[in-house]
């Protein structure tokens, strides 16, 4: 059973930005194409697709905070399960675009002794205002909610998009908003007409094995960049 919640986040942008093409791509304004992809598509072919297409900068590294329900650790994993770098929430880090990221989130208060190993497909990137890369990060929120239907046995699935700008909400929000949808609709298709998908979250829970796991599970051995942790702007 899949749980899908599309997650809009918005952030404060120049007059500059307020236009209908961002980043080399127009926006559907009326879904009215076919998707080829969907959430059921197997992790990294949607960033690949993206990265063939030209639309996207594959390989740029976007900052990136991931939060907890309160506080604990969120391990990111370069390359395998040896080569980590572990940041207590709200974690900032680098992702490159066009790639499959395993974390792994644990030490949370709410839910003692629990680890869960997430991915994150990073479709495509934001364009900040020169000199301000790192405090623009597109955020990664894992809910108390999300982390218990993971625990019952359910996959969760998240895109978190960039709202259209000539119908972006102006209003600031303590907790990204959430729209869930159900589980008969494409969830790229749904984030694609609302404005520009960023990223797929996926959390269900598998764990490594422990006679020896695929060396996939934990990436694809994309970069992993540490930041300045400059501040975020809301």
């Amino acid at each position: 059973m899949l749980l899908m919640a599309m997650i809009a986040f918005a952030i404060e942008l120049p007059s500059a930005w307020s236009q209908d093409v961002m980043g080399g791509r127009k926006y559907n304004a009326g879904n009215q194409f076919y998707h080829p992809l969907n959430q059921r598509t197997p992790p990294g072919v949607t960033g690949q697709w993206a990265a063939l297409s030209g639309q996207v900068q594959a390989g740029y590294i976007q900052p990136m905070q991931f939060s907890l329900p309160s506080t604990g650790s969120v391990t990111f994993f370069a390359g395998g399960p040896e080569q980590t770098i572990q940041k207590t929430s709200p974690a900032p880090i680098g992702f490159a675009v066009g790639y499959v990221y395993r974390v792994k989130i644990s030490g949370m208060p709410e839910f003692p002794g629990v680890e869960l190993y997430p991915t994150i497909e990073l479709i495509d990137r934001l364009h900040p205002p020169a000199g301000l890369t790192e405090a623009y990060p597109i955020p990664v929120s894992f809910t108390q909610e999300d982390i218990e239907l993971a625990l019952s046995g359910r996959l969760v699935t998240k895109v978190v998009y960039l709202e259209r700008p000539q119908t972006a909400a102006a209003t600031k929000f303590e907790k990204q908003p959430t729209i869930s949808i159900t589980a008969q609709k494409n969830l790229i298709a749904e984030a694609d007409l609302l404005g520009r998908p960023m990223l797929i979250l996926r959390m269900g829970g598998r764990l490594p094995s422990t006679q020896g796991e695929d060396p996939s599970f934990f990436g694809s051995g994309a970069p992993v960049v540490e930041l300045n942790n400059q501040p975020t702007k809301n």
